[in-house]
């Protein structure tokens, strides 16, 4: 089937042909395709300069205009083409202090990072171009620079994570002579901003294979410098009978491997739910963490600052690691606390987490399950039930306004939310005999 992208591109394809321009299919698209993978994000390259990229598609907007990159859109279709170029003087280990428009394709292709993100395809006919030996590097299952590894890694230092994260989404290994230039350049991560980290991060933990990553983050010396809170869960032993797979390190990355593609809310918590363990580890009559939940969830808040994610992102995964040990008390919650418990933020990621977090564990589900029965038997109605009696009415019937007010109407909600009040009528006289009003008492 011919999605809307790909059609888009096509079109984009034949006006560029027509034109007397050579164009080509690059990068992702055709590595994918070639893996047999679907992706919709399709890129083009051609020798046509910018201002004549600009005439064959007026309006387009120019999303990189110092690199000679138009964006083409159509609906919700849309295709980057950029011209052919050439890159030089890598300062600041990100970006190019010098390009050049090239008329070979060769040229442009030696720029990239990667063999398999360096094969072209003819739109007509379909011919594989590869000049740098990425078609024998995909059938291999290679992760491989192009040509220097440490002159690659010296001009994006973010293709450190990039490595790591194609190995592991693709299952695919690390060339020798490019993993070993990534231990030993491994530090320069350190020149690149937070926020492009975490997007690297982000994508290792949520586009599959993010054990895979943590290890190879690891493996590569990588993980002391962008997360060094992780290696201090290696060794940190926990009681066999809740956790027989071992210390919290090898819990962790069980969680993760339990772990399909998901949201980065739910990435992140998995990734940082048992960080709280190392610092309230305590030795009693067994091995305890007491808190660790709640020490997680700050340690989380700054490590997802310390990468200037964004406030939701930060709150979302703190809120469910601070909540990811509750589910404990899940068999004996009243009506009143499991619906609340219900209806904690994103919930459905926190079950995901838990699910994750018992399998990493080697433990039964049956918990999981009895959340998932008692929660089938009620409606939405049921959880967010609408006030029996609202702030105004409590006041209309001659209670103050303050903090007295508050606590009434959150324990007239306790009774509906364990089935005891149904009625408004009903609230009015459990209301008038729990809190009479002052004043009207005997009367």
């Amino acid at each position: 089937m011919v999605t809307g992208a790909l059609q888009l591109a096509q079109e984009v394809a034949h006006a560029l042909r027509a034109a007397g321009q050579r164009v080509y299919y690059v990068g992702g698209y055709v590595r994918d395709r070639l893996l047999g993978r679907e992706t919709s994000d399709i890129d083009l390259c051609t020798d046509a300069p910018p201002a004549r990229l600009l005439e064959l598609f007026p309006g387009a907007p120019q999303v990189g205009a110092h690199f000679g990159v138009v964006l083409v859109r159509r609906g919700d279709a849309e295709v980057q083409v950029a011209t052919f170029r050439s890159e030089h003087s890598y300062g600041d280990g990100r970006r190019p202090e010098a390009i050049a428009f090239e008329t070979d394709p060769r040229q442009d292709v030696l720029r990239r990072d990667f063999t398999i993100n360096a094969l072209l395809e003819d739109p007509f006919s379909g011919e594989i171009v590869d000049y740098t030996g990425g078609r024998p590097d995909l059938e291999a299952r290679l992760i491989r620079a192009i040509g220097d590894p440490r002159q690659r890694f010296a001009e994006d230092h973010l293709r450190l994570l990039r490595a790591v994260r194609f190995a592991a989404r693709l299952g695919f290994e690390i060339e020798a002579g490019t993993f070993a230039a990534m231990r030993e350049v491994a530090g320069s991560i350190n020149r690149i901003a937070p926020e492009r980290v975490r997007e690297e991060l982000t994508r290792i933990l949520t586009e599959g294979g993010a054990r895979r990553g943590i290890e190879l983050l690891d493996a590569a010396g990588l993980l002391h410098h962008v997360l060094p809170e992780m290696e201090r869960l290696k060794g940190v032993a926990q009681p066999p009978d809740y956790h027989p797979e071992g210390d919290v390190w090898t819990h962790t990355l069980l969680v993760l491997e339990a772990l399909p593609a998901c949201t980065p809310e739910l990435g992140w918590a998995a990734l940082l739910h048992d960080i709280g363990k190392p610092a309230t580890m305590t030795v009693e009559d067994r091995i305890r963490f007491h808190g660790h939940a709640e020490k997680g969830a700050r340690m989380a808040r700054a490590i997802l600052t310390r990468l200037r994610a964004s406030n939701g992102l930060i709150e979302s995964v703190a809120s469910h690691i601070a909540a990811h040990m509750r589910f404990k008390d899940a068999p004996k919650m009243g009506e009143a606390a499991f619906r609340r418990f219900l209806r904690l933020p994103r919930f459905d990621e926190l079950l995901a987490l838990h699910e994750a977090d018992r399998r990493g564990s080697r433990m039964d589900l049956e918990t999981l399950e009895l959340v998932h029965r008692r929660r089938a038997a009620l409606s939405a109605a049921d959880i967010r039930p609408r006030p029996l009696l609202s702030g105004r009415e409590l006041m209309a019937l001659g209670y103050a306004e303050g903090p007295a007010l508050g606590t009434m109407l959150k324990a007239l909600e306790e009774e509906q939310l364990e089935g005891r009040l149904r009625t408004r009528e009903e609230a009015l006289e459990w209301l008038k005999a729990r809190f009479p009003v002052a004043g009207r008492e005997g009367k």
